[in-house]
């Protein structure tokens, strides 16, 4: 009986034990910092990494990315760096998958002549001014990893102006219709659709066929595959038409100003290789001494005031989880600053065409450089 219970109490014990183990004389180490950042990373955007060697080498990019943020930050700057949907990527990676290219046509048509001079200055223009504010902005888009860019922009501008023509809600328009059927046979900002290409060549586009909405024809080129043309006039009737664009005088921001207080947002080329880690502020990361090469095209949507000084709202297609809502704010100088592109072939010009040289542009990143916005934005059906 004796040995019978020492057995059971054996058996008892070791049971325990094997419940609860004794603590290993070395415990791994807790997670630290940029695990744990990295961790909530992946769940916050979706990030999944399909072998052990493309995570590891995510990682340190972002860990390098961290890094860069956290002295950026510490500088005293006006704007802001945090991790955002780009930052396990190099900044090689980010240009070659989030710009667009947006280079000018070759010389100028009836329908594209420059603007008279502007009658106002600033100082007779309001404050401030938001297009949001007055209902003709619609929700920020994500053009995800094709250099669409412009065909989002272009299809922001024409939602903007048909609510400001025609009154109401802002229609939600194709960005993938732009995306696939633009034709770009000159090679401005690229080859076409997710290879790049001009908001000039959209407006001109949707002049001749109409622009389709976004439930019609959803986006799915966002991996980087254009896709194909499939517009069917019978299929897919259009929602609004164009009956042109026209440019504003390059580099002139009395005329900017003035749009945007009296006529409504513009599409602008910036340069913005450097915006990929903006989390907030006034950026002003764009300088005048260095190369401003021009590669992306976004919406100008307003202008106004800080205490950190005046600015520039302009609508990005990252996404409304970058930047400020999907925004951000361009320092903007009382008199406009300038300096080059050096590499306009890399950013704003076409192949076939001038604009080769060398190029002077105006405003932080270029913004004053090229601008432009339809004419004539009504319903389909009532041209």
């Amino acid at each position: 009986m004796k040995v019978a219970l020492i057995s059971a109490a054996l058996v008892s014990v070791t049971l325990a034990v094997a419940r609860h183990p004794s603590p290993p004389s070395h415990p791994s180490p807790a997670p630290g910092h940029d695990e744990v950042q990295f961790a909530r990373f992946r769940e916050q955007f979706g990030k999944t990494y399909h072998v052990k060697t493309e995570f590891e080498r995510r990682f340190t990019v972002f860990q390098q990315n961290l890094r860069k943020y956290e002295q950026h930050n510490k500088s005293g700057a006006s704007w802001t760096m945090g991790v955002n949907q780009f930052s396990d990527l190099t900044d090689e990676e980010f240009e070659t998958q989030h710009m667009g290219g947006y280079k000018k046509t070759p010389g100028m048509t009836t329908a594209t002549k420059s603007l008279a001079a502007p009658t106002k200055r600033a100082g007779q223009l309001p404050e401030s001014v938001d297009w949001r504010e007055k209902g003709a902005i619609s929700p920020v888009k994500d053009q995800q990893a094709c250099g669409s860019c412009w065909a989002f922009c272009a299809t922001a501008m024409i939602e903007s102006y048909a609510q400001i023509t025609e009154g109401g809600d802002v229609p939600i328009l194709s960005a993938q219709q732009v995306t696939a059927c633009t034709p770009n046979p000159l090679s401005c900002g690229g080859t076409g659709g997710c290879m790049g290409s001009i908001p000039q060549l959209a407006f001109t586009y949707i002049q001749l066929f109409g622009h389709v909405t976004e439930d019609e024809w959803p986006y799915t080129a966002g991996s980087g595959n254009t896709g194909s043309c499939e517009y069917d006039f019978n299929g897919m009737p259009p929602s609004v038409g164009l009956t042109g664009y026209q440019i504003l005088e390059a580099n002139n921001q009395d005329a900017v100003m003035q749009h945007l207080a009296e006529v409504g947002p513009l599409a602008v080329a910036v340069y913005a290789s450097g915006w990929g880690a903006y989390r907030g502020g006034i950026y002003d990361g764009c300088k005048y001494s260095s190369n401003i090469a021009l590669n992306h095209a976004v919406q100008l949507v307003g202008y106004g005031s800080d205490s950190d000084g005046d600015y520039y709202i302009v609508r990005n297609s990252w996404g409304s989880s970058w930047g400020e809502d999907g925004y951000i704010r361009l320092r903007r100088d009382s008199e406009a600053q300038c300096g080059t592109d050096s590499t306009p072939m890399d950013g704003t010009a076409c192949a076939d065409g001038p604009g080769s040289d060398e190029q002077h542009v105006c405003g932080q990143c270029g913004v004053l450089f090229d601008t432009s916005f339809p004419l004539g934005a009504h319903n389909w059906s009532m041209p």
